[in-house]
């Protein structure tokens, strides 16, 4: 926001206080947001779905009434903003990553990727502690991941993190049968990249693991095992993943691929809201900066 500020782009900045700051009138199909009509805004930044409901109002719903109408709250909160992003759409808004394209199933992006040229890791849908055995007898390690993007779950009043995790340990712990769930061959990876897209250009930053037998490389972060490096990825790479984000619709999005002991490179997920300030600030890349101009560019063009 700050260089925004400094090149007297006038913006707004929206969060949890979306769903109170905005009038409609949706008969005359007028939609105000801060007092500024959408028709007047040019450029939008998508970079996170707002919360529906608050910490405090969801605790006060479960406790008193019922969790099935927090469910009920978050379906008619979705529909709503459904319905501000299609107003804001139909007014013709540039987006820097437009929502109606933020599909975050790493199923759907993988396929994307292999039509485009790009290795992924060896994948599975199993649903069976007989499969995942099957799986085992091939003396391979193999990991599991959400579909979608990893979440905090909540026991006890104690938060929970996910991670990708090695499955083979496990197999005790595993039921008979559960749902569809994604298992892919654990890589020999040599890094880790996490590139960050934004218009046309591409930043990148290695991660160098110290102990490469954690899967997970935030958990090395978390105890100061690796470091952060700019890196330059192949001319072929950035091509096919171009084609890739062309083909979903994003012109900002955060890219996570593997090169592997054999120098090979493997695509593993695209986040379109990704995150991108410790790039910026171990790699001292000033991507604040970037996404400004990005905005900036739009805006002058609208």
């Amino acid at each position: 926001m700050e260089w925004l500020s400094h090149w007297g782009l006038p913006f707004l900045r929206l969060n949890e206080d979306l769903y109170e700051d905005v009038f409609v009138d949706y008969i005359q199909n007028i939609v105000r947001i801060k007092d500024v009509d959408t028709k007047d805004i040019k450029v939008v930044w998508f970079r996170k779905f707002p919360n529906i409901l608050m910490d405090e109002e969801r605790d006060v719903i479960q406790k008193q009434i019922y969790k099935s109408v927090i469910n009920f709250r978050i379906r008619e909160g979705i529909s709503f903003r459904e319905y501000l992003f299609q107003n804001l759409d139909d007014n013709n808004v540039k987006w820097l990553t437009n929502p109606f394209f933020a599909n975050e199933n790493k199923l759907l992006q993988m396929k994307a990727a292999q039509r485009n040229g790009l290795n992924i890791p060896e994948t599975y849908i199993l649903t069976s502690k007989k499969e995942i055995i099957n799986l085992l007898k091939n003396k391979q390690e193999y990991i599991t991941k959400p579909f979608e993007n990893c979440m905090h779950l909540m026991f006890r009043g104690k938060s929970i993190g996910m991670k990708t995790t090695v499955i083979n340990s496990y197999i005790k712990d595993i039921p008979n049968e559960f749902p569809p769930s994604l298992i892919q061959k654990r890589i020999d990876k040599k890094y880790e990249l996490r590139i960050f897209f934004l218009m046309g250009k591409f930043f990148t930053a290695k991660i160098c693991d110290e102990d490469l037998s954690e899967v997970d490389h935030r958990i090395n972060m978390i105890y100061l095992k690796g470091r952060f490096e700019n890196f330059n990825l192949p001319t072929e790479i950035e091509y096919k993943l171009c084609k890739v984000l062309q083909e979903i619709g994003l012109n900002c999005a955060s890219i996570d691929m593997i090169i592997d002991s054999n120098d090979e490179y493997f695509f593993l997920e695209i986040n379109p809201t990704g995150q991108f300030t410790y790039h910026s600030y171990y790699n001292n890349t000033y991507l604040e900066k970037e996404v400004a101009l990005a905005l900036k560019q739009l805006y002058e063009t609208a």
